[in-house]
């Protein structure tokens, strides 16, 4: 620009011959021409900077209105260029209009989900099978940067042969969810025929759908656990809910199995929401709170049941599948004031609503004691800074409570038995034993600190569960 204008000033000075009205003519002209090339100029530069900032701004402003079942694939939807890896063609971009007329099986998908990673061979076994009749899709919205890592390394290299979308930021807001892996099918007719967890994508279900049948699909529908459970969306944020209690037997796709707090500014918990969830799964986390306000420590040997069918209390397999016949799910939610009451409503609501009844009691039970052989002390600890990696190998427990040792081994699996401390010692230890690997290997490593675990009757809080 200052060269522009250089030029401009300089112009007068080049009019020595000319009449003074020519020479002004010529400076009107030559500088119209000037500015304008500077114009035109000035508008490339414009579109250019423009053309490679738009796309990152629409992508992340795009904003389409989510994709139901039976909803038809909307003419943009079809024509929107997605990136891909792994393209059998080698193409970098493909758009689903590629695909019309086939069944489309969208698998949204995630590096860190196992779950996603070990159905893909399944899917693979199927694209093959069906050939031009299907094109199963993966759909990732991680960067290419770390999709190109995932399919050169680890468990990634096995799988090279999957075609995805990544980078994605456009078919995930067209069908958006919470969870992955997430399946969305496409019929051939460019209708949403469905939305479904991975396990649904069957030889059966896709030549259901070819064959224009009926399928076996469960419908996959995600739920915000941020909001009660099932609770409708015209439940506004403007209402107060002050008590509220859902238990329902049976499995629900759009909810991940695991839990869900709600708290106070204080962090209070007032509610508790367990998903998809064995009974036993929801009692434990209960139990681990009410033993603890009786200043004990809950676990699986604590535990005496007297059911009919004790199986069903727990996670059961078929053909190496999770059978999810006996989940549950579960919340309440009691006013905030309350709180230090939740875990006893909890127990009461199991109590009132399931096949069971469950109750802490005292029981004269068989356990393991674990005393002192001598007086003299060699568990007192050094100081420094604390440790516990029970029950890895080496299990090392430094300037931490005895109990904190008791906390950790009482889960494994060869303490089959309440295990209580008669010790009487109370300062902190330091305490390292090597592999752990039965009872006996056990003992021995306690008895270099002049400990012991002996067995013995003791009259001990109980969960005992019953049949209704």
């Amino acid at each position: 620009m200052n060269k522009l204008l250089h030029k401009r000033k300089a112009i007068p000075y080049t009019c020595h011959g000319l009449a003074l009205e020519t020479c002004s003519g010529f400076m009107n002209i030559t500088q119209k021409y000037i500015l304008l090339a500077f114009l035109l100029m000035y508008v490339a530069v414009f579109q250019q900077v423009h053309a490679q900032v738009t796309p990152a701004k629409a992508a992340n402003s795009f904003k389409p209105t989510p994709l139901s079942i039976g909803d038809q694939i909307p003419d943009e939807l079809w024509d929107i260029p997605l990136q891909v890896v792994n393209h059998p063609e080698g193409k970098k971009t493909i758009t689903l209009a590629d695909y019309k007329g086939k069944l489309i099986i969208l698998d949204f998908w995630a590096t860190y989900c196992s779950p996603c990673i070990k159905n893909f061979p399944k899917l693979h076994t199927l694209q093959n099978e069906f050939g031009d009749r299907l094109k199963v899709l993966a759909v990732t919205k991680e960067d290419t940067d770390k999709i190109t890592r995932f399919f050169k390394t680890g468990a990634g290299k096995e799988h090279t042969n999957v075609h995805s979308v990544i980078n994605d930021s456009v078919l995930s807001k067209y069908f958006p969810h919470k969870t992955v892996p997430h399946i969305v099918w496409v019929a051939p007719n460019g209708k949403v025929l469905n939305t479904s967890q991975a396990e649904d994508i069957t030889k059966a279900n896709i030549q259901a759908v070819l064959d224009n049948r009926k399928t076996q699909i469960l419908s996959k529908v995600d739920i915000d656990r941020n909001r009660p459970l099932f609770l409708s969306e015209h439940f506004t944020d403007n209402l107060k809910i002050k008590s509220y209690s859902i238990f329902a037997k049976g499995y629900y796709p759009g909810l991940p199995s695991g839990n869900n707090f709600k708290k106070t500014k204080e962090g209070k918990i007032y509610g508790r929401q367990m998903t998809n969830a064995t009974i036993m799964s929801i009692y434990n986390p209960i139990l681990y709170e009410l033993f603890s306000k009786k200043g004990e420590q809950f676990n699986s040997n604590r535990i005496i049941t007297e059911v009919t069918e004790p199986a069903l209390l727990h996670l059961i397999k078929k053909d190496e599948k999770s059978d999810k016949s006996n989940f549950y799910n579960y919340e309440l939610i009691i006013p905030e004031e309350k709180a230090d009451s939740l875990y006893y409503y909890m127990l009461a609501d199991l109590n009132r609503y399931s096949e069971y009844t469950g109750t802490i009691e005292k029981r004269m039970v068989d356990c393991l004691v674990l005393v002192r052989t001598s007086k003299q002390d060699k568990l007192k600890s050094k100081g420094g800074q604390q440790k516990n990696t029970f029950p890895a190998s080496p299990s090392i427990l430094i300037n931490q409570k005895i109990e904190a040792m008791l906390n950790l081994i009482s889960d494994e699996n060869f303490i089959t038995l309440p295990i209580v401390d008669e010790t009487g010692y109370n300062d902190n230890v330091d305490i390292e034993v090597s592999d752990i690997k039965n009872l006996a290997n056990f003992k021995k490593e306690l008895n270099r600190y002049d400990l012991d675990l002996i067995p013995a009757k003791r009259s001990l809080n109980m969960f005992v569960i019953k049949d209704k």
